[in-house]
């Protein structure tokens, strides 16, 4: 099965969770995640089932002036 992690084909297990592909994929650091379109809560990643196909959208907060 696979997903598209910032429009790039990624690979998972059925039954992934976001929050297993995101340890898997980062270092830990803040970020915001939307799964088609959609934000998704921190406090639902670990519940968070991913689906063939689905679009992940990484985004971590930039600091600037």
């Amino acid at each position: 099965m696979h997903i598209y992690v910032n429009d790039e084909e990624t690979p998972i297990e059925s039954g992934e969770t976001l929050d297993s592909l995101l340890s898997r994929l980062t270092s830990g650091g803040k970020l915001a995640v939307a799964v088609n379109d959609t934000v998704i809560r921190q406090a639902e990643w670990p519940d968070y089932q991913l689906q063939a196909d689905d679009r992940v959208l990484l985004i971590a907060p930039v600091q600037g002036g």
